[in-house]
């Protein structure tokens, strides 16, 4: 993390946002996907849903119903070949384990952006199930929780989730533990609350 943080406000918001979701485990599950690609007709074929405990409610590798290719870029990445999905179930089949591992409860997802845009993408071209909760971002978070400036976008920039293994539950993993560090951190206090005394 920079040693000058642009904003404290931010810091202490993205700390207190990690703070309201392990108070409030149960409404909360972490999402991560593996896909075949980055673009518009990119489908998840790895997808890995854990509690705010850790445990693992779905954890499942699932056949394209449209793609016939993984990009190389993708699958130097996460590592999986067309041929580990032949055997696997498509997305629509997996409907009711998806549904009793997500419910109604809000996804948390490192860059929830394109985890949605995939998550809806694949249900488009193979039904199943729909998600009807909020999506939040922890990468977002943590980018106001590190505080290094992109002068160019004017914002954020955005930080690799460390710890990850690019499975879908190794990257849930490095999520719910990014959420605890962040939590369990101290607040950065600007110059001048030094010489504040409670």
């Amino acid at each position: 993390m920079p040693k000058y943080h642009r904003n404290y406000n931010d810091q202490r918001s993205a700390i207190s946002w990690a703070r309201r979701i392990l108070k409030s485990k149960r409404k909360f599950v972490i999402m991560d996907t593996e896909t075949t690609g980055l673009g518009t007709r990119d489908e998840i074929i790895q997808l890995a849903v854990i509690n705010l405990d850790g445990s693992v409610l779905f954890d499942q590798k699932i056949k394209p119903t449209s793609k016939k290719t993984i990009s190389p870029e993708a699958s130097k990445i996460h590592g999986i070949k067309m041929k580990d999905l032949e055997e696997c179930p498509t997305f629509k089949v997996l409907k009711k384990p998806l549904k009793k591992a997500i419910g109604r409860k809000t996804i948390i997802t490192y860059n929830a952006e394109f985890d949605k845009k995939m998550y809806f993408r694949t249900y488009q071209l193979a039904g199943g199930f729909l998600p009807k909760g909020n999506w939040e971002c922890a990468m977002l978070e943590y980018a106001k929780y590190a505080g290094e400036w992109n002068e160019y976008y004017k914002d954020y920039k955005w930080q690799k989730l460390e710890g990850g293994d690019h499975t879908a539950v190794g990257d849930c993993i490095a999520t719910l533990d990014l959420i605890k560090s962040m939590a369990n951190s101290i607040k950065l206090k600007r110059w001048y609350e030094f010489w504040i005394r409670k």
